[in-house]
């Protein structure tokens, strides 16, 4: 009797906990370009640099549109590989999401050097218009899938220093998500 009635409380509890995780999802919202737009102006970057896992990620905006460049590097001799991870909200039909968007950032890094000695990630443009995007260092296998990734998200700061190595205008003042 008692299994039984753990079977239906861990039953209930996976139905009620399906809207909750159906709500944050793995998604392909970025498209890949040469360079950034011309309309985009540097809005900051997005950077950690965790248990041997170095990643910078520098964003142009125009309006809620975003694109972003960056690097990504294994720092340590530990096994793993470095890859990041993007969240963020999308505007979609006429209202924003409410829920977040996850993506893995399509690069990874597994050859060991210092943080600049990595994988360039190549220019990519969001699809929707976008807002509150943070990023994250986490630890990959072999072929990039993410095995962990360290618990803080970081959000993009304003940096002019940073706009020499991204070619775009900085654009003062940014606020994410207005």
């Amino acid at each position: 009797m008692r299994r039984i009635l753990f079977a239906v409380i861990a039953a209930v509890g996976l139905v009620l906990g399906l809207p909750g995780a159906a709500s944050a999802h793995n998604t392909d919202d970025w498209y890949t370009a040469e360079e950034p737009p011309a309309n985009h102006t540097f809005a900051g970057c997005s950077l950690s640099h965790v248990s041997g896992v170095y990643q910078e990620l520098c964003w142009g905006r125009y309006g809620n549109w975003f694109s972003m460049d960056g690097v990504i590097s294994d720092t340590a001799t530990d096994g793993y590989c470095a890859t990041a991870q993007l969240r963020y909200e999308i505007y979609e039909n006429g209202a924003w999401a409410g829920h977040w968007h996850y993506r893995k950032v399509p690069g990874y890094d597994c050859t060991t050097g210092g943080p600049f000695e990595g994988d360039f990630v190549g220019e990519f443009i969001s699809k929707y218009q976008i807002r509150n995007i943070s990023s994250r260092a986490c630890h990959a296998d072999s072929n990039g899938e993410i095995i962990h990734c360290e618990s803080n998200w970081h959000g993009i700061a304003q940096s002019a220093a940073r706009t020499e190595d991204h070619g775009r205008s900085v654009e003062y003042p940014w606020v994410n998500g207005e």
